[in-house]
């Protein structure tokens, strides 16, 4: 597999998580070493990216909250 297409696959699992971990699942029990390695990869970087999104959003609530706390 090219560097474009590990690069693709890995901007896509970022963007949209569920794919990235399906296709982690997926190659990670194919027999074929760089398959696995790049299922590996892409599952990392959709837990990591769902992750972010949930400490992201936890602080955007977080900081929504804090005007109405603030008096004059």
């Amino acid at each position: 597999m090219s560097g474009g297409q590990k690069a693709l696959l890995y901007i896509l699992s970022f963007i949209i998580p569920v794919v990235g971990i399906i296709l982690g699942i997926v190659w990670m029990n194919d027999q074929d070493l760089d398959k696995k390695a790049i299922g590996k990869t892409c599952l990392i970087v959709g837990i990591v990216s769902i992750v972010l999104s949930c400490i992201c959003w936890f602080a955007a609530s977080a900081l929504s909250v804090i005007p109405a706390f603030m008096t004059y």
